[in-house]
């Protein structure tokens, strides 16, 4: 059983923040690969392990400009747990994060009809793109347990790249290093956090569909004790 800190008398749990993460899967050499980089050292949120793109979601993305809306599953899914601009905004936070820490587009050629006031998005739409959300999809959601200095609401979500897309340079940066694409062997050689190993198992699940279900897994610890079901299919709003 996986360890959950103990309550510190007279201090509450800080509540969890929203937190978009992506797996970006393509096919090379005959076999199935996913891009990951290595936090840097200096972070004090799970330093020196290998993540998937991933970060908070920032009020910006609630204005940022994209090509079409998220799938139905996707929104439906999404919309259970927060209202339809917050969801739209969840899935765009992924995408501007994958582009801040790796340099890859997810969009395609486009002018914006709009001026965002942040500097990831005027970077990226200074490239010409605008981003493609209806490809995107969800296959997990994990809440930081309680009493953790630092907690998140974390969805997940799974672009599958293709063509053009799938070759697109990446690089370093100063979230990231080390950043690179991996199978599925490779990924059980390195340094990752035991979140990173349980979302995996979970994607290579998700992937086995031949139609995805109406639901995502769910990772929560509410009561001192983790607990591993399905969302929206046991919760609601």
């Amino acid at each position: 059983m996986i360890p959950i800190p103990k309550p510190i008398s007279g201090r509450r749990a800080p509540r969890p923040k929203l937190a978009s993460t992506i797996v970006l899967l393509r096919e090379a050499d005959g076999e199935q690969q996913i891009l990951m980089g290595q936090r840097s050292s200096r972070h004090d949120f799970m330093p020196s392990v290998y993540v998937f793109p991933g970060g908070r979601v920032d009020p910006s993305d609630s204005f940022a400009p994209a090509l079409d809306k998220p799938n139905s599953r996707t929104r439906e899914i999404l919309e259970a747990a927060m209202p339809p601009a917050r969801a739209q905004a969840c899935v765009l936070a992924a995408v501007r994060e994958t582009f801040e820490e790796t340099s890859l587009i997810l969009g395609e050629k486009s002018t914006p009809p709009r001026a965002v006031n942040d500097k990831s998005w005027k970077d990226f739409h200074a490239k010409g793109y605008l981003p493609r959300l209806s490809n995107i999809e969800l296959f997990g959601r994990a809440i930081t347990p309680p009493h953790r200095d630092k907690r998140f609401d974390t969805w997940f979500f799974l672009a599958r790249l293709t063509g053009e897309v799938a070759s697109r340079p990446i690089r370093n940066s100063s979230e990231l290093v080390d950043t690179g694409w991996f199978n599925f062997a490779q990924l059980a050689e390195l340094k990752t956090h035991r979140a990173t190993d349980m979302m995996i198992e979970q994607l290579k699940i998700y992937l086995d569909y031949d139609t995805p279900p109406p639901d995502v897994f769910f990772s929560l610890a509410p009561r001192g004790r983790f607990e591993f079901t399905r969302f929206p299919t046991h919760f609601t709003k």
